[in-house]
């Protein structure tokens, strides 16, 4: 995004009537000693003089600042093997360059006879709490509280092994977006445990990921067969995502109820995984494992088994039932998303917009809640900062592109970008 331009010219007698008379002074209190070096190289040629003083006074208007209240030679013009100019800040410079939210300078350099212009462009991400609205500002403190520093001293293993456990013919794409998602959100190894036959598109799709192709009789979705293979797969896991693009039927409501009998550590439950529990909730009553669930309204009202309208204007109530009667926590999905845990503590979150409701969005939400549970954070508050990021995502991709046009790429790639702005903020 456009941050801010600089332009300056220089009249090269000005620079000529300086040097005659006092050019120590003046490269001293201009020029870094790499800047004099490079100058002196060029037999102090004026031209050279002049773009590189016209440079710092053009990267000074980026700044909003003028030259004066920041030192000239904290703006340093270096020139790479091609004579292409580029320019580094330091000090005051550099944390008014930061402040401003830009990430890049872009610097072009003209001269002739007399003159000698700088142009100099700032080019930066847009900053969603400062540039478009505050939308979501007052939690910013207890999501920062929540999210954990980076270690100095970790590794992949550090950061959580998160399984997916999605996917079926035609529904690649549920599979990517939680596995890419969860990756995205700072799980260090994601493993994709997905129905051979879907093993080779989401190995060309997940390059990051791991895939675990488990057997599926060339059917495309997983099998009373595959429950072995999975059970290897997921021995070592320190949480898994359930459920996205799998199917109903018999055979994959039995898998569910496989994998909760087996796995007894953190599982997210979301999409077709909550429609296999809705026809047999005891699979989800009877765990001893925590469990998220991530229903949309559709998905509640079928696991609740209360029409879809009730259930909307009560969405805290019914949340809070879900979770009683199901011990877990719930992500009540749609407009002012509702998370409440077993206890009964509830979240409202603020951040997202209506161009969410696009089709792998939901996918999105279940990878980063299961990401940030793969790196330790307690579950209650990896479904509330999950749930914040997901949706701050989304606003930075409609800041970008509108509303209309929101797709879930959008809101994937947009991930860092939330997290970063939370961390810095």
């Amino acid at each position: 995004m456009f941050k801010g331009i600089g332009v300056d010219i220089i009249d090269l007698k000005r620079i000529e009537r300086i040097i005659d008379t006092k050019k120590e002074r003046f490269f001293n209190k201009v020029f870094t000693d790499s800047e004099i070096k490079y100058i002196r190289g060029k037999n102090e040629n004026l031209c050279t003089i002049g773009g590189i003083f016209a440079t710092k006074e053009a990267v000074s208007k980026v700044l909003g600042t003028g030259i004066g209240k920041i030192s000239l030679k904290e703006i340093e013009v270096f020139h790479n093997n091609l004579g292409k100019p580029y320019v580094k800040l330091y000090g005051k410079s550099l944390f008014l360059m930061e402040e401003k939210g830009i990430e890049s300078l872009h610097l072009s350099i003209t001269h002739e006879r007399e003159y000698a212009i700088a142009v100099v462009i700032g080019e930066g991400r847009l900053n969603y709490f400062r540039d478009i609205e505050l939308k979501g500002m007052k939690d910013l403190n207890r999501m920062k509280n929540i999210l954990p520093v980076r270690k100095e001293d970790s590794h992949k293993g550090t950061y959580g092994r998160v399984g997916v456990i999605a996917g079926s013919i035609g529904m690649t794409g549920a599979a990517y977006f939680s596995s890419k998602a969860s990756l995205r959100s700072g799980s260090g190894l994601v493993y994709t445990i997905t129905p051979k036959s879907l093993s080779n598109i989401l190995s060309l799709k997940l390059t990051e990921a791991i895939i675990k192709p488990v057997e599926d009789n060339e059917k495309g979705h997983f099998i009373l067969d595959s429950i072995q293979d999975i059970e290897e797969g997921i021995k070592d896991l320190d949480v898994i995502a359930l459920g996205p693009g799998i199917g109903v039927d018999y055979e994959r409501i039995r898998t569910v109820e496989e994998i909760f009998n087996i796995f007894n550590k953190p599982i997210v439950l979301d999409a077709d995984g909550l429609n296999c529990v809705s026809k047999k909730p005891e699979i989800l009553i009877n765990r001893k494992g925590e469990t998220v669930i991530t229903p949309h309204p559709g998905e509640l009202s079928r696991l609740l088994k209360v029409s879809i309208g009730k259930i909307q204007r009560n969405r805290i109530e019914y949340c809070k039932k879900a979770s009683q009667k199901y011990n877990a926590t719930t992500v009540l999905k749609g407009a002012d998303t509702v998370v409440c845990s077993k206890s009964g503590e509830v979240y409202i979150n603020r951040t997202g917009n209506p161009g969410m409701a696009t089709a792998g969005s939901g996918d999105i939400l279940t990878g980063v809640i299961s990401s940030f549970i793969g790196q330790g954070i307690e579950i209650y508050e990896s479904a509330v900062l999950g749930t914040y990021i997901h949706g701050l995502a989304g606003d930075l991709a409609k800041s970008e592109k509108g509303e209309y046009g929101l797709i879930a790429e959008d809101i994937l790639e947009n991930i860092p970008y939330a997290i970063n702005l939370v961390y810095k903020n």
